[in-house]
């Protein structure tokens, strides 16, 4: 059994239309020419179906090799127009393509923050608006999901899993939120401590409308809901136990999340630094139980994977 953790899919695809656009052309240490791309696309109707990317791409790396990415991104970089830029009719459609890094940052209120960014890796023609991952890892908790201050459950399940990005960094992908419909299956075939591909849509949550407060008079008016975006599973590869030469060891996990512990100790040592970017960097059926944890209650801020 291992106690090293293996290359895991880690892929993020957003379809949709570039709404802002920043991109930075210069030379790095090496004397290599280099780009440096931080915008933001929409991937559906919803002004809330927006994400940022960045991407960073040098024509040669440190040993003077070539660097094939570069000039497969050249193509984006000398036509790309944003909404912010020209409008909604001439801004740019695309198809991006890349990876969840960690993005842990402390904040104005001195809180340490864990959340998650978009490394774009490929930028690819765009066919349909869309928002997905493929994401494999190590399953680390299965709650039931509760709502409201009774903490009511909502018949759905969140999960963690724990995956990597191109580094080898670990990343915690949080709130991946199990459908009804689908929960008694995935309790069935997926426990915690196994390695799963999951595949999950960006789907726009809209949370209910705050209800009339009671007395005052006349017409009061409602409050609408704030919607999100949610990562809903839509589906699963087989599941690994630890022990298979496909799953990850719990020790290899301990030792991961040691590291990650000590990094996150650093970034909060530093304190705030301003904005929000990161301070660093045999198949099983039938398996039933949820391990161990409490029930994930319904909080929209939190919801939001990235």
């Amino acid at each position: 059994m291992s106690d090293k953790i293996r290359n895991l899919s880690n892929v993020v695809t957003l379809a949709g239309k570039i709404t802002e656009i920043e991109v930075k052309k210069g030379k790095n240490r090496n004397l290599s020419a280099d780009i440096i791309i931080k915008g933001e696309i929409q991937f559906g109707d919803a002004k809330t179906q927006s994400r940022k990317f960045e991407t960073y791409v040098a024509q040669y790396n440190a040993e003077g090799k070539e660097n094939k990415l570069y000039d497969m991104t050249l193509p984006f970089v000398n036509s790309v127009k944003s909404v912010a830029k020209v409008g909604e009719e001439e801004a740019t459609l695309v198809s991006i393509q890349g990876e969840f890094k960690a993005n842990d940052y402390v904040n104005k209120k001195d809180i340490l923050v864990e959340g998650l960014k978009i490394d774009a890796k490929f930028f690819n023609d765009f066919t349909e608006y869309q928002g997905l991952a493929d994401i494999e890892g190590y399953i680390q908790s299965i709650v039931p999901e509760v709502k409201g201050e009774e903490e009511k459950e909502t018949g759905r399940l969140r999960v963690t899993l724990i995956t990597t990005d191109f580094f080898g960094n670990i990343i915690p992908v949080k709130n991946i939120i199990v459908p009804a419909d689908i929960r008694e299956a995935f309790e069935e075939g997926y426990q915690v401590g196994q390695t799963a591909k999951l595949f999950v849509d960006f789907v726009v949550n809209k949370a209910d409308e705050k209800p009339v407060k009671t007395g005052g008079i006349g017409k009061q008016r409602v409050t609408q809901g704030k919607s999100y975006v949610e990562m809903i599973l839509t589906g699963a590869d087989p599941a690994f136990d630890e022990d298979d030469d496909m799953g990850i060891s719990s020790e290899a996990i301990r030792i991961a999340l040691s590291e990650r512990k000590s990094i996150l100790n650093d970034i909060k040592g530093k304190g705030y630094q301003g904005g929000t970017q990161s301070g660093n960097s045999g198949t099983s059926s039938n398996r039933k139980g949820l391990g161990s944890g409490k029930p994930a209650p319904v909080d929209d801020d939190d919801s939001i994977p990235f």
